[in-house]
């Protein structure tokens, strides 16, 4: 999934999305650029506020998470490597599966912890490879009509 940024700052959130807090008020400038494109490495939602965890301007080794209103999606195709949690707390998140396996592996990928670190730099480096492959053109519903029905022993085995 690909998006881009339209804005960089709080004034361009609602509300639901400031937290004075934790330094994000109107007057927040994020470390974002805007009209550039974005990889989305794992998506958050907790009560009604969604965000993307990308590779912006603060990235050392580690994707940060930041609001979705300040983005376009460009590129909807969800990766391959995406599974889905939805916590008890009702915490819903889309991301690698390690994300989901390795207990606390958000908490030990920004402490820095040598595994989990080596661990997302391979799964980014395999979503990058497929975010570069081009969207395929869709069909006309005249090409989807025309089609034979698909023959599930003659479809190809693909690995993964």
């Amino acid at each position: 999934m690909k998006i881009r940024c339209i804005a960089n700052q709080g004034a361009y959130l609602p509300e639901t999305y400031l937290n004075p807090p934790l330094d994000s008020t109107k007057e927040t400038e994020f470390k974002l650029i805007v009209g550039k494109e974005y990889i989305v490495y794992a998506i958050s939602e907790w009560q009604g506020n969604l965000s993307y965890y990308i590779c912006d301007r603060r990235y050392t080794y580690y994707p940060i998470h930041n609001r979705a209103p300040l983005f376009e999606i460009v590129d909807a195709r969800y990766s391959r490597y995406w599974q889905v949690q939805l916590a008890t707390n009702g915490l819903l998140e889309i991301a690698f599966e390690h994300w989901f396996s390795i207990p606390y592996f958000y908490d030990k990928l920004t402490d820095g912890e040598e595994a989990t670190v080596l661990i997302f730099e391979k799964m980014k480096e395999l979503m990058d490879a497929e975010a570069a492959i081009p969207q395929p053109q869709p069909f006309s519903v005249e090409e989807l009509l025309a089609m034979p029905p698909l023959q599930p022993d003659k479809l190809a085995k693909v690995p993964g």
